[in-house]
């Protein structure tokens, strides 16, 4: 009787390793699906960072080129005066957004602050309008950038989770259930010889 409890014990074991071994292996399926599905993401979005950097670097230079030319018209005096005030505040607004696991930053809106009449010469209003395209371009690279780290974090969650199951937990639980149904053969044949 007790050979048999020890018996049903071990053939509830092994069940139960069986069943282990399956779920650890439909995991890494499915990890190694979302990993594919995360690397498909990065390029798309590694594209679109690539288009946010290279418009931001257009709109600073846009800016750089409006303000030489604001200073070579003789505005010198009313844009130290502006910096004199010190940086006005900006406002943006993100839409964030969660797909697979990850919450980043989706669409971005920059508001910014309204700068007094600037009358020394015609080159000011284009100016600032400039710069508040460089600040708009600035934002929305930050969120793209900001969604690119956010993913590659994720990635390489989802990447050692699926080896830390594939490379040690899957051939762990082989074997164990190697093991367990060797010392199942072996009782068997004890018990047949009895």
């Amino acid at each position: 009787m007790t050979t048999t409890l020890n018996g049903s014990r071990s053939r509830a074991a092994r069940l139960h390793l069986i069943n282990q071994l399956e779920l650890a292996r439909h995991a890494v399926d499915l990890l190694h699906s979302k990993e594919q599905a995360l690397q498909r993401e990065r390029a798309r979005l590694d594209v679109h960072a690539e288009r946010a950097r290279d418009a931001w670097e257009r709109a600073a230079d846009d800016a750089a080129t409006w303000l030489q030319r604001a200073r070579a018209l003789g505005s010198t005096d009313e844009l130290d005066v502006i910096v004199a005030r010190g940086p006005q505040p900006a406002e943006i607004t993100i839409d964030w957004q969660t797909s697979m696991g990850i919450t980043y930053p989706g669409d971005v809106r920059c508001t910014s602050a309204v700068q007094p009449d600037l009358t020394a010469s015609a080159a000011l209003a284009p100016t600032t309008r400039a710069h508040h395209r460089a600040l708009d371009a600035a934002a929305a690279h930050a969120a793209t950038r900001t969604a690119l780290d956010r993913l590659d974090a994720e990635l390489a969650t989802t990447r050692r989770r699926r080896r830390a199951i594939g490379d040690r937990l899957v051939p762990r639980l082989e074997d164990d259930l190697r093991e367990l149904e060797l010392a199942l053969d072996e009782q068997d044949r004890e018990e047949a010889l009895r």
